[in-house]
């Protein structure tokens, strides 16, 4: 693990940010963001391959946990080193390489340098890399290639963008104003319809209000928006937050938009 991120991820949460490397060299089972989307096809090679190893002909599933993989590496180190160490790391498609397995699943990203302070930025300005430069045009591509809605590829990214941000503002440790920066980010992340320049929030809305039949009655719980189409690959599921599982979809009314 980078040591930057060592006084964060410790415990049971260590996993979380070991899938950031940094690194001079990425090795020969790594690509560059910048390279794979200058040359989509490329893409179009993992995708193929990673549908040929789950078994799988219907790329709107194969693309939509691909990149539930990848963000789920990814969010964790970048998103704390933003909102609790006022860390930028350089993810930036020209900087930033992927790692993929045999199989083409995503396993580790590289980075050349360790990047730079972003202390005094203000939310926008400090995730403009993660989301606009790095994961808008990858989740655009993903979008258009595999025919996915884009909602259901940014709502796999806020889902782990919410884990995070509310795991940062509990850390044991930390000075106040981390857990309240890491509260404004998630507000402005997640909960706002449009950013400052009128521009539509994708990650808005990524929780609707639903019930849940138990022994002891009707529970509330915040669903998902969006399923991230797991259930469609042979062997998958619904997870326990899923809009779509039977669950919430057999009885009329169970789900309504918050």
């Amino acid at each position: 693990m980078i040591e930057l991120l060592t006084p964060v991820f410790q415990g049971e949460w260590a996993h979380h940010g070991e899938a950031l490397i940094c690194s001079k060299t990425a090795g020969s089972h790594a690509y560059r963001l910048a390279d794979l989307l200058d040359r989509p096809r490329e893409i179009d090679d993992i995708l193929t391959r990673r549908a040929r190893f789950v078994g799988c002909d219907d790329l709107r599933p194969v693309a939509a946990v691909w990149l539930l993989k990848y963000v789920t590496l990814l969010v964790p180190p970048v998103a704390v080193a933003a909102s609790v160490l006022e860390h930028g790391f350089p993810v930036d498609p020209k900087d930033i390489s992927v790692m993929l397995d045999d199989d083409a699943k995503p396993v580790a990203f590289v980075i050349p340098h360790l990047g730079e302070s972003i202390a005094g930025l203000d939310t926008q300005r400090r995730y403009a890399p993660l989301l606009q430069e790095h994961l808008e045009p990858l989740i655009g591509y993903l979008s258009t290639r595999a025919r996915v809605p884009a909602k259901i590829l940014w709502g796999n990214t806020s889902r782990r963008l919410e884990t995070i941000l509310t795991l940062a503002q509990q850390l044991p440790g930390h000075p106040a104003d981390t857990a309240q920066r890491a509260a404004r980010d998630k507000e402005y992340l997640l909960e706002r319809r449009t950013w400052p320049d009128g521009q539509r929030n994708p990650m808005f809305g990524h929780k609707r209000q639903a019930t849940r039949i138990t022994e002891n009655g009707e529970v509330p719980v915040r669903l998902h928006r969006q399923c991230c189409l797991d259930y469609l690959l042979p062997g998958g599921s619904y997870c326990g937050l899923c809009p779509l599982s039977p669950e919430f979809r057999k009885r009329k009314g169970a789900t309504s938009p918050s």
